[in-house]
């Protein structure tokens, strides 16, 4: 799709900022929605937008003239009805092409309350006029960068409730490469559902040993009871409703099956392997000093 113009709704967070950048780089003309103007950053082809696409009143104001549309909002409770809402009104625009971040596991059978909402937005999107793109990330590595590295470099020790499971963790920077292929070239991507996985699985035993090369410290993993994973994540003042779908992805990982399987995906459509454990370490090797 050649003169396009694209808008990334979720532009500052782990995927949209990486995106952000890509973005700039390919000389496309592209719009960049956030809702914290202090977020804005100076990089060259971006208009940035301040609005809250939970209000709905903004959003046709937002959308107009977009050709194809990034969709990454929060994923707080009820995040599936504001997405839905964006999904109608950019269909109503005459929107060319979404592509949906959506979430490994997404289906109407899923114990997780986030995956559900992520299912049921995925069919609105699948009803409208647009052409479609969706991608179903495994769990990030970046996910990492917050309480893993803070017991990291308090403890030198990783908590986890998924005991020996191992997953095919993504490194975020690798799934907005994906975003950007998918957006730049619809004609390409239209009517696909992308499972997005690092390119094998591994367990937390691997990524103390791999922090422990990275940090020159003995790094250890203590696995945890779903209980005992739930008092520690409570005490970090996550909404209940979030912490049961942790926990649910927790236990679907403890199990194996489904949550071990690799993708091919991020290979063929980057032309490249996907980036490894051992270079997340290296490159984030700061955030566990």
């Amino acid at each position: 799709m050649k003169n396009q113009i694209v808008t990334v709704l979720g532009s500052t967070g782990t995927i949209g900022s990486e995106l952000v950048d890509l973005l700039s780089i390919s000389s496309v003309t592209f719009r960049a929605v956030l809702r914290n103007v202090s977020r804005i950053r100076k990089i060259p082809g971006v208009v940035w937008i301040q609005t809250d696409v939970s209000d709905t009143s903004t959003l046709k104001a937002t959308l107009a003239g977009t050709d194809s549309l990034f969709l990454l909002t929060g994923n707080q409770p009820g995040f599936g009805k504001i997405q839905i809402e964006i999904i109608k009104i950019a269909d109503s625009l005459g929107v060319k092409h979404a592509v949906k971040l959506s979430a490994l596991g997404a289906s109407p059978r899923t114990k997780s309350g986030l995956t559900l909402e992520h299912w049921e937005a995925e069919q609105v999107l699948e009803s409208t006029k647009m052409t479609w793109t969706i991608l179903r990330p495994h769990a990030f590595m970046q996910n990492w960068l917050g309480e893993e590295a803070k017991t990291v470099r308090e403890e030198n020790a990783i908590y986890s409730a998924v005991g020996d499971g191992i997953v095919p963790f993504i490194d975020a920077r690798d799934i907005s490469a994906v975003a950007v292929e998918t957006l730049l070239n619809p004609e390409l991507h239209h009517g696909q559902r992308y499972i997005l996985t690092g390119g094998e699985a591994f367990g937390f035993k691997r990524l103390a040993n791999t922090l422990s090369q990275v940090t020159g410290r003995t790094i250890v993993y203590k696995p945890l009871s779903m209980d005992e994973m739930r008092i520690r994540i409570e005490k970090q003042g996550i909404p209940s409703e979030s912490i049961d779908s942790l926990l649910a992805l927790a236990a679907y990982q403890k199990a194996g099956g489904a949550t071990e399987k690799v993708s091919e995906s991020v290979q063929e459509i980057l032309k490249r392997p996907p980036r490894s454990v051992e270079d997340f370490a290296k490159d984030y090797q700061e955030y566990f000093l």
